[in-house]
């Protein structure tokens, strides 16, 4: 092996290396969610009455939202759900990287908040050397 050649190997893993401990730097306690599409998160509401709900929320609803928003009920909590109701503005400021407060419907005297902000990159990429 000639000494360039070297040097270049050596740099590529020295750079590969150092991405690696970048990356593991910026792990967290708080579990994430893959950037592929059709990827989704679940929120957790606010508790109310001795407890919470979840939601789930998928990329594709973020990037591309339906004209008249959407509603979904949140999981089975104290034997009950709750509808939550997004407009096209409140998935249009999460799309823009904001974050929107949803007040769910009453249900059994009582309402939860989920607070909804964008959790993955956009057209992330990994570099090639």
């Amino acid at each position: 092996m000639k000494r360039m050649e070297f040097l270049k190997i050596a740099a590529a893993g020295a750079a590969v290396g150092l991405g690696q401990l970048a990356l593991s730097a910026c792990k967290s306690s708080t579990p994430t969610t893959p950037t592929t599409p059709g990827a989704s998160k679940a929120f957790t509401s606010t508790t109310s009455s001795g407890h919470s709900h979840t939601l789930s929320i998928a990329q594709t609803e973020i990037n591309t939202p339906p004209a008249d928003g959407f509603a979904r009920d949140t999981s089975v909590s104290s034997g009950h759900t709750h509808t939550v109701t997004f407009s096209l503005a409140d998935l249009t400021t999460v799309a823009g990287g904001g974050s929107v407060t949803i007040t769910t419907s009453v249900t059994n005297t009582h309402s939860h908040n989920f607070t909804i902000s964008k959790w993955y990159l956009a057209g992330a990429s990994i570099l090639n050397f």
